[in-house]
């Protein structure tokens, strides 16, 4: 049935409409006597007028603002002329049309020119995004100085109302009423402090009691800092960082129902830093973070029983241990790489760690094996507590036993990188000293290192301990004055700096490792204290140390964490756990010479820049330690929830993936990096299924008794990881000498993957190794075809026997053309018509039938089909797209039994086919030619 027709109404409608608005008030110019247009308007008044505000006219209404002044809406205005007058019978007169267009391009012309010199722009639009801020719309103060006047002028033009949180009153009825409910409920609350502390007797005269030194267990766990008391509830079952409320305001943060490690960490900045970090790595600028939740635990003992402890923790290398170490045995030195422990059948890795020993005390005639030693191992958190069990059950098998001390919430720490690092630590950390005869020597190494920009130029394992003052006394932050690039002289002195790092020179003990000296230092003044010293010395003047300022102790280690000379590296400062709040303050507003302040990351901003450099980021990509299975087993719920919530229509259905020749569906499970397919292993399915038929034989052998608890029913339940281990580069690359020997079974190797071309990969992409060719059976009669031959039908569940050369093919090709229509090269002595006349024969003629379009040209656009299962190697743990190399990168993991049955198959090892590799993400069914290297 057709709609009815409802123009006959339309016009009633609009004449009453007419009549209704008669007695509306219309939009124009309001004017003190027109109560009616006051009514009508959209801005409320202003409840009360700053002092200085000239946002009223004189002799105006205060009740009554002007109207909103007028926008540039003449200057962008552009004026047309209708070009209909160049039609006539159908035909196009050329003239008339081409005039009216050059009078709309000087038009469009005019008017960019118009727009150009009006000003467009408020004073908040001209900041750049890092200091803009929300309030700024409607309270001047939120601007920077230099543009606030502009600001309150340009709102006093456009008559918004200026608000002040602190001044304003409630708008509404239950505004009024919470306010005032507030207000008595502080009262009554205030009444109550006074009666306890008046009925407890505190008021009166009693003895000040510093503050008790907190115990450190020796063998065993610590408790965290004791919170204040308005935050202790929510630090239950987690542990905010020095910098909590700091980060809480400007970055995401973890949420509160699900922390990190037992930590609150942030993860990512709330401003886009993606860019800015690639740019500081490879750039100009700073970038820190505060890494107060890695953990130190303090080994602590005889110098043959620590040793023998080291020994056990796969600190074997010969290397260590002879006169090559004596400077890291002596303290002058750090050393970062890998634990292990010994398992039942085989070596586990732990993860990475940095070990530093504390310099020993002078003593004459003393055996060296017997002296008293200290030494600090700083590891991840996730692998904390395994190397804390490992290392104390090391110390109970030695004799004399040494002892060891979680010191997890005793140190803190901050880690700074980019060119600038080394200036905006300069800028902060000022050495504490009384006397110029005084200094330490390893400051005055410090302030010789002016004008480095990069602390991978050091000596490996270089290390810095002094004691610095309260850089709150000289808040805020002056810059340094650096030496200019085209001094002779001081990249002379530089470098006479830095090759005195090699030299063996006599230290004292750090006294980072005292318990009395971390415990002094955290015993600052307060900043209500440091605010009334500075308000009676002149304005700007930096405070002198006092006693009551104690020294804080530091370290300050220079991380090199890739040989490449163009990456920036990291400096590491550890100092106590609450003298890291005010020396992050002062290190975020640093002036940096290069303009601005470093900035700050959080834990995606460290896979960010470990991913630049080409280096596996712990735990996330060595699922073959006990951290990374966990991590791994973590990520597999995150990404199944996110599936699971996706609709039906939108989300990958991995059942009906088509991989072609006839394979249907993906290689083990779409959100996982599924070991246990590559490695053989069982699954989680099959081994709860066995556990659940071994207790029920059990509970009938029993008859029923309960002699099980809870507990022990879920350990039984085991992880279908837990029997991947992780091998090391050393490691895999030594048992490849002899053919005889195999590495461990379910065991990963780490590699690093680059795309040869296009292509970019994501976690969870599928590893392939180059299928082989499979022999052609040669026909017994010579037969040459007079036609082209038909194209070869496909076998189901058969891939082409060339399927080797077609991915080599990919290799050798660069960025083609095909598939694009060029066209004919310009012939001399050609007329126009002659050309237009060759490229509409071009245009209009068939495709040539030769040569053929490649194969697969149909379903994936020529690529060569994927490898079958049986070449799965390995899967993608990280995968993006790199900056820096202009490429798409990964870091996977490789199953190390068919990695090194791929290198056999080459004589020589050396052979850049060798490692070549198939990339596929998962849920998709086009691969990319790439190549792995161990890392």
């Amino acid at each position: 049935m057709p709609p009815k027709n409802n123009s006959q109404a339309k016009p009633a409608r609009q004449s009453s409409g007419k009549s209704a608005s008669t007695n509306r008030p219309r939009p124009g110019p309001q004017t003190p006597g027109n109560p009616t247009q006051n009514r009508s308007k959209k801005r409320k008044d202003n409840p009360s007028l700053d002092a200085g505000s000239t946002s009223f006219k004189k002799g105006g209404n205060p009740g009554n603002r002007d109207a909103k002044r007028v926008k540039f809406g003449d200057n962008r205005s552009i004026p047309a002329q209708k070009s209909h007058a160049a039609l006539k019978d159908g035909e196009l007169n050329v003239p008339s049309f081409i005039d009216s267009l050059s009078f709309e391009i000087s038009a469009l012309d005019e008017s960019m020119r118009r727009t150009k010199t009006s000003q467009t722009s408020g004073a908040p639009q001209l900041l750049p995004f890092t200091m803009r801020r929300r309030a700024a719309a409607h309270n001047p103060n939120r601007v920077p100085k230099g543009l606030r006047k502009r600001a309150k002028r340009e709102m006093a033009k456009d008559n918004t109302p200026i608000v002040n949180s602190r001044t304003r009153k409630p708008g509404t009825a239950r505004a009024r009423l919470r306010s005032e409910t507030a207000k008595r409920l502080e009262a009554l609350a205030k009444r109550k402090r006074l009666r306890i502390l008046k009925a407890s007797g505190a008021d009166q005269e009693t003895i000040v009691i510093r503050a008790a030194r907190p115990k450190i267990r020796r063998n065993a766990l610590n408790d965290p800092v004791v919170a204040v008391r308005r935050f202790r509830k929510r630090q239950k079952t987690k542990t905010w960082l020095p910098t909590h409320l700091w980060h809480a305001k400007r970055a995401r943060m973890t949420p509160p129902t699900q922390p990190l490690w037992r930590f609150a960490i942030p993860l990512t900045p709330t401003q886009k830093v993606y860019r800015p970090t690639h740019r500081i790595q490879w750039e100009k600028g700073a970038m820190a973070w505060d890494m107060s939740y890695m953990s130190t635990i303090g080994l602590s003992g005889p110098q043959n029983s620590v040793q023998n402890v080291l020994k056990s923790l796969g600190l074997t290398q010969e290397s260590l241990w002879n006169d090559k170490a004596k400077r890291w045995r002596s303290g002058n030195t750090h050393w970062t790489g890998t634990l292990s422990r010994k398992g039942k059948n085989n070596t586990r890795v732990i993860g990475p760690a940095t070990i530093i020993w504390n310099p020993e005390k002078e003593t004459d005639g003393a055996d060296e094996r017997k002296n008293f030693r200290q030494l600090h191992i700083r590891i991840h958190p996730s692998a904390f507590l395994e190397t804390f069990n490992e290392i104390l059950r090391l110390a109970k098998m030695q004799n004399p036993r040494p002892y060891i001390e979680d010191l997890r919430f005793e140190i803190g720490s901050i880690d700074i990188i980019g060119p600038d690092s080394m200036e905006a630590l300069l800028g902060v950390l000022k050495p504490y000293f009384s006397k110029a005869e005084s200094k330490e020597s390893h400051a005055s190494s410090f302030e010789s290192l002016a004008g480095l920009r990069d602390p991978g130029a050091l000596p490996i394992g270089s290390l810095l301990a002094f004691s610095i003052i309260d850089p709150r006394l000289s808040y805020p932050p002056r810059q340094v004055a650096l030496p200019k690039v085209t001094e002779h002289n001081a990249q002379v002195a530089l470098l006479d700096a830095i090759s005195s790092f090699r030299k063996d020179q006599p230290s004292n003990p750090h006294q980072l490792f005292d318990r009395d000296a971390r415990f002094k230092a955290s015993r600052l003044p307060s900043q209500r204290s440091l605010n009334r010293r500075r308000g009676k010395g002149a304005p700007g003047a930096v405070l002198e140390p006092t006693q009551l300022d104690p020294q804080i102790p530091i370290m300050l280690l220079a991380c090199r964490h890739t040989l490449d000379s163009q990456a920036s590296n990291t400096w590491t400062l550890l100092l106590p756990w609450k003298c890291v709040l005010p020396i992050w303050y002062c290190l975020m507003h640093y002036p940096l010479s290069t303009g601005g302040n470093p900035l700050f990351g959080g834990i995606d901003e460290i896979r960010h820049v470990t991913f630049e450099r080409g280096l596996p980021w712990f735990p996330g990509d060595l699922p073959g330690t006990d951290a990374g299975q966990a991590w791994e087993l973590k990520e597999r719920q995150v990404r199944q929830a996110a599936w699971d919530r996706m609709p039906k229509a939108k989300r990958v259905n991995w059942e009906s993936l088509d991989l072609g020749a006839g394979r249907k569906g993906e290689v083990g499970v779409g959100w996982n990096c599924d070991y246990e397919n590559l490695l053989g292993l069982e699954k989680a399915s099959e081994l709860s299924e066995k556990d659940s038929e071994k207790e029920m034989v059990r509970e009938a052998g029993d008859n029923g008794s309960e002699h099980t608890s809870q507990n022990e029913k879920q350990e039984t339940i085991g992880n279908p990881l837990e029997s991947i281990t992780q091998l090391s580069k050393f490691a895999f690359t030594g048992p490849q000498s002899s053919k005889s020997d195999h590495p461990p079974p379910a065991s990963l190797a780490t590699a690093s993957i680059k795309m040869l071309g296009r292509g970019v990969v994501t976690t969870c992409a599928r590893i392939y190794r180059l299928p082989n060719n499979q022999p052609v059976i040669p026909s017994t009669q010579a037969e040459v075809p007079s036609t082209l031959p038909p194209p070869q039908p496909k076998v189901k569940g058969k891939l082409p026997p060339n399927l080797r050369d077609q991915w080599l093919g990919q290799k050798s090709k660069s960025k083609d053309n095909r598939g694009k229509k060029t066209l004919p090269k310009k012939k001399r002595g050609l007329d126009l018509d002659s050309r237009v006349q060759l490229l509409a024969q071009q245009l209009i003629e068939p495709p040539a039938p030769f040569p053929p379009h490649p194969p697969n040209w149909d379903d994936i656009q020529g690529h060569p089909l994927c490898p079958n299962e049986e070449d799965l190697i390995g899967f993608v743990t990280t995968g993006s797209y790199n900056l820096r190399d202009g490429r798409g990168e990964a870091i996977g993991n490789l199953s190390a039994a068919k990695v090194q049955e791929e290198l056999r198959r080459y004589k020589n090892r050396n052979n850049p086919d060798a490692r070549l590799c198939v990339v596929r993400n998962a849920g998709q069914n086009v691969g990319w030619l790439a190549r792995w290297e161990l890392v």
